[in-house]
């Protein structure tokens, strides 16, 4: 049976809880130490053709401000870490869950340092939002065509693949980040694409109120307020921000879409697409490193959507349902 491995980190300790049931009657401090001693442990999938895989769950015990804290140096460790278990376990692909800022800047040094290839998730989650937006923007009759989309944190990995593709299909693009020299790079590449109007805006409240297509790859709590979207604009979060979901879904203003997020064959689970990308690429037995470093092919994400269509892969809209 085909294996793959997923190297994990908990984003808070309700998700903990939510995801390991009998965490929920364990106090914090315990909870912490237990994932400081957790094996790793199997879970077995099966694709809507019904063929067969398995895999491991590895856990980094760390929060995600810890991981901000602790550097890259440290994270590289902990993939390298986690790549050589997954090699004693014969896995024959390492997926990377919230780890991809380390993956983009230290591709060479993992690949380097281990014999499996390692996959981040980017391709699969870009085209999962591309698909969120599309399908939102069918079901609120809103012409892409005539709209702008503003990409925050555009130079991340997966925010770049998002304003490449849609730039086929919007008229204009505003792209912020705090990395200058990859934002130009970005609009040069989209501008080989499509000739549109692509700004640079270091304001991200100002890319955020001109915009009629948000997509929010991440962005510090709090950092934007619901006010600030234009009503009837739809807005992608792939931050996990829990306050932006809270106030979007209060204000009925903006469409807002949880992104990155696939409903699995079997068991019938809602993942995100950066674990599902690793499950799906074990089932068409592609072992590459599909989604690793910032340079990835636009053709990867018709790929990685065929394959998804193959295998039973929903992209998860419920505000746009496929019809």
């Amino acid at each position: 049976m085909k294996t793959f491995a997923l190297l994990v980190h908990p984003n808070n300790i309700q998700q903990i809880r939510d995801f390991w049931p009998i965490t929920r009657i364990m106090p914090d401090f315990l909870i912490k130490s237990c994932l400081k001693v957790l094996p790793p442990f199997k879970v077995h999938m099966r694709s809507s053709q019904g063929k067969e895989i398995q895999g491991y769950l590895i856990t980094c015990p760390l929060l995600p401000k810890q991981i901000a804290e602790l550097g890259q140096d440290f994270v590289l460790n902990k993939i390298i870490s986690a790549g050589q278990i997954a090699e004693r376990l014969n896995a024959s692909i390492l997926g990377l869950v919230g780890f991809s800022s380390t993956a983009m800047d230290k591709e060479r040094e993992i690949t380097k340092n281990l014999k499996i290839p390692v996959t981040c998730g980017s391709a699969l989650t870009a085209w999962s939002v591309f698909e969120a937006i599309y399908r939102m923007a069918k079901s609120k009759n809103i012409d892409l065509k005539e709209s702008t989309l503003a990409v925050i944190r555009a130079s991340d990995t997966v925010g770049s693949l998002c304003a490449r593709k849609l730039s086929e299909y919007v008229k204009k693009i505003i792209i912020t980040d705090r990395h200058g020299d990859k934002l130009a790079r970005l609009k040069e590449a989209i501008q080989q694409l499509s000739p549109i109007e692509i700004t640079i805006e270091d304001d991200i409240h100002k890319a955020a109120k001109n915009a009629d297509i948000v997509i929010i790859t991440e962005i510090p709590e709090g950092l934007l307020d619901i006010n600030e979207f234009k009503p009837n604009a739809i807005v992608c979060d792939l931050s996990g921000s829990k306050n932006m979901n809270r106030k979007v879904k209060q204000s009925h203003k903006a469409h807002f879409i949880k992104g990155g997020l696939i409903k699995l064959p079997y068991p019938t689970n809602i993942v995100t697409a950066s674990i599902a990308e690793v499950i799906l690429l074990t089932f068409a037995e592609r072992f590459v490193s599909y989604s690793l470093g910032e340079n990835i092919n636009l053709d990867k994400l018709e790929e990685i959507a065929n394959l998804a269509v193959k295998h039973g892969f929903e992209v998860w809209v419920p505000e746009a349902p496929v019809i």
